[in-house]
């Protein structure tokens, strides 16, 4: 008799402890005062916060552009780069999506790097550095060995063609070879 009491204020215990959690759970995904006050007193980060809850998803998109010249000849248009392109079954496999987001990290990164460096010390910084191999590896032998080629990185909020985009970063001229 004394077990089933125990069993059962331990079971009310438990239900109670996962509820409270399970709420603070929900509530700790959107930024709000409730979150901030958990914040503070969750000391082991004991309540989870799921990136795929974003409080903005899908608000800005990053696109890696380039334009390139030979000697003697201006500018091409600007043309993206194709980082990660996406088929029909990456909702259910994707393995480039490690990569995509490694890519958004590094722009982001590019993006805070050139508000606080002038553009001769950007040009030494791992961002940039990074930035500039991948452009020159997604370019491959698409340009002559004499052409030059700058990159940039642009920012366009909401659907596509829903803003206009946002320049957020413009590399030096470089050679190809």
């Amino acid at each position: 008799m004394m077990i089933d009491i125990a069993s059962s204020v331990f079971a009310v215990i438990g239900i109670v402890v996962f509820s409270v959690w399970f709420l603070l759970t929900i509530a700790f995904q959107k930024n709000n005062g409730l979150s901030r006050l958990t914040t503070r007193f969750d000391r082991f980060t004991l309540i989870p916060k799921w990136s795929f809850f974003t409080p903005d998803p899908g608000a800005s998109n990053y696109h890696f552009v380039y334009r390139s010249r030979d000697e003697g000849t201006s500018f091409s248009p600007w043309v993206e780069l194709n980082l990660s392109p996406r088929k029909i079954l990456y909702p259910l496999w994707n393995p480039r999506k490690r990569y995509r987001e490694g890519m958004i990290e590094l722009f982001q990164l590019l993006a805070l790097s050139s508000i606080n460096c002038s553009a001769e010390q950007l040009q030494f910084t791992s961002p940039y550095i990074i930035s500039l191999d991948v452009a020159r590896t997604q370019l491959g032998g698409s340009l002559s060995p004499q052409a030059f080629y700058q990159f940039a990185l642009v920012e366009t909020r909401g659907p596509s063609g829903a803003s206009v985009p946002l320049v957020r970063f413009y590399s030096l001229t470089h050679p190809v070879s």
